[in-house]
């Protein structure tokens, strides 16, 4: 989460204190194994613990993006579930260590590149907040990242305004930079003007997206500590206004994108004293194609700095880039990047990186590095982000303190069955449950962002759902299952409307907005029970908190069975449907009463 445009920046800090690169190298193996050893992780925090998905659903490796995890940092993450998500622990850890070997023009070292102390939750449904706090830092230690806070939903649509210090808005930026080199064009300066994007700024801005568009307004002032946040003197640093449009790659695999950006520097002569303004320009524009196994990405970027340095007139600034990325599955990723910038210098190197995930929270990254006239560069990083456990989220309650609970599915499934089917029935809904299908679909599986799932078997034929799953047009992030795994998906799926075959009793829910409470209705297609009832729990940890029984009662139609249920707080339900010695099970979310 908050990812850079690359992690190479000045002053990096080496591994000192008595701890030579060696052991730190060894410990590492060591904790690297230890790691190895909790399973494959399903996640990487904040924002996936609270939501119970896949890393893979945001990221290729992290902290790259994929279409859908773009979608979700540019909506300021908006779109995640509040009720899950105002649960879970809101704190995690970053922690990136570099290593760069010897050659004849430098000396190898082991840096602690970052160890960054990652928050971000929801103030009410409506307000989401972010922030990165290095701990450790090769820039500039103890200066924050990140802290903003986000009002969403606005105007009834996706709308936002971020208030705080966050990313540069750039078309490509932070969604896909996770090699160690920078790109030149996002870290080119012009003389004294040290605006570039890709520092986190303070600033306002106004963001919102549709289905086919991304649009951003804003205004940027420093890049220092919270002190800077509000000095709004031009002589504190560059002011720009940056307007950011793009269409695409949400439901198309392509993207093309446009930015301008107009502002003015400080200039300040021999003594320190402030001279005067340079004002300055950018413009590019950017084109994307990605599909689930290659990422392509361009731009070109130009602009003019007006006085860049004293006695220095008019200056041109260019800069281009072409990347190519190939994911082998999620563990595997190669990427080769050319790229370009000039101002009064003029910088162009190649790239080649190659990024094994151990786990999708836990890698090691190599680099080769080619600049004109230099000798190659190689360096290797490992990369962590955490604490996260496969099939459990990390839940918050401030007087106790955190908890580790499982993410336990649902017995769902019809006793007079066949056993095998009810077996991978249970197997999709704990599959669907645990990768946050609902947070697109909707709770009841509706509808959301994504298309209804209620009732889809009847609108498509079973392969044609499993192409689905194991082949996700964007934004749907791919999951990575098995056929094993999309079989069972399907199996669950088909199941919520009592089937292909009409078989099943339809279990639907009404939510009552305002009241911690819910209309069930069950239709019965077959046989009419002589007795039905609900009985509801909830998921605590190791074992599960019971709440109500309570009866259904026939309708006009002897087949529509219903009841009032209430519940005494917000979350994760399951509702258990008996009749005549027989049972459903379905899984529902609860909101609060505000």
């Amino acid at each position: 989460m908050g990812g850079r445009l690359g992690t190479t920046r000045p002053g990096r800090l080496p591994l000192r204190g008595g701890l030579p690169g060696r052991l730190f190298l060894l410990l590492t193996l060591v904790g690297s194994l230890v790691f190895l050893s909790q399973g494959r992780a399903e996640a990487i925090p904040a924002f996936a613990n609270g939501q119970g998905l896949s890393c893979t659903a945001c990221h290729t490796t992290f902290p790259g993006m994929t279409p859908y995890g773009m979608m979700t940092m540019m909506s300021n993450f908006q779109d995640l579930d509040y009720r899950k998500q105002r649960q879970a622990f809101p704190l995690a850890l970053r922690l990136q260590v570099e290593t760069l070997l010897a050659n004849k023009s430098h000396p190898a070292s082991t840096v602690a590149q970052t160890l960054s102390l990652l928050g971000g939750g929801f103030i009410g449904p409506h307000v989401t907040w972010y922030s990165e706090q290095p701990i450790v830092d090769s820039g500039f230690p103890g200066v924050t990242e990140q802290m903003w806070l986000s009002w969403n939903g606005l105007f009834h649509g996706s709308n936002s305004i971020q208030v705080g210090k966050f990313h540069t808005p750039f078309p490509f930026m932070p969604a896909h930079g996770w090699t160690l080199g920078n790109y030149l064009l996002a870290t080119q300066t012009s003389g004294q003007n040290s605006f570039n994007p890709n520092d986190a700024r303070w600033g306002v801005a106004f963001s919102g997206m549709t289905k086919n568009w991304m649009y951003n307004a804003s205004w940027l002032t420093n890049s220092g500590p919270v002190g800077d946040a509000l000095d709004y003197s031009p002589q504190a640093g560059p002011r720009t206004l940056d307007l950011n449009l793009s269409y695409g790659g949400m439901v198309r695999p392509w993207a093309l994108g446009a930015v301008v950006m107009k502002g003015t520097a400080p200039l300040f002569g021999s003594g320190g004293a402030y001279v005067a303004g340079d004002a300055f320009t950018r413009q590019g524009l950017y084109y994307s194609y990605q599909t689930r196994a290659w990422f392509v990405q361009t731009m070109y970027y130009l602009g003019q700095d007006a006085r860049p340095d004293i006695n220095v007139g008019a200056t041109p600034f260019h800069g281009a880039m072409l990347e190519i990325e190939r994911d082998f599955g999620w563990r595997n990723h190669v990427l080769v990047r050319y790229d370009v910038a000039s101002s009064d210098t003029l910088n162009r190197q190649y790239i080649l990186d190659d990024a094994y995930n151990f786990l999708p929270n836990l890698k090691v990254t190599g680099e080769l590095a080619l600049q004109p006239g230099a000798r190659p560069s190689i360096a290797f990083a490992f990369d962590w982000a955490g604490p996260f456990q496969q099939g459990k989220r990390y839940l918050w309650n401030p007087p106790v303190g955190a908890r580790l609970v499982s993410i336990r599915p649902g017995s769902s499934g019809m006793a007079g069955m066949a056993g095998a089917h009810q077996a991978q029935i249970a197997m999709g809904e704990h599959l669907v449950a645990a990768n946050g299908c609902s947070g697109c679909h909707g709770a009841t599986f509706g509808g959301g962002v994504g298309p209804a799932l209620f009732g889809i078997e009847h609108r498509l034929a079973p392969t044609q759902i499993a192409d689905f799953i194991a082949h996700p047009r964007a934004p749907m992030p791919n999951f990575g299952f098995t056929k094993p795994q999309v079989a069972a998906i399907v199996a669950y799926l088909s199941s919520l409307d009592g089937g292909r075959g009409g078989m099943m009793p339809i279990l639907t829910t009404k939510p009552i907005p305002g009241h911690d409470a819910v209309i069930v209705t069950v239709r019965f297609p077959m046989t009419v029970p002589k007795s039905a009832s609900i009985v509801t729990s909830m998921s605590m940890g190791g074992g599960a908190m019971h709440g109500s029984t309570t009866a259904l009662h026939q309708t006009s139609d002897p087949h529509v069975w219903t009841a009032r249920i209430h519940f005494d707080m917000a979350g994760p339900w399951t509702l258990r449907l008996n009749y005549d010695g027989k049972h459903l099970t379905r899984t529902i979310e609860i909101g609060d009463s505000r």
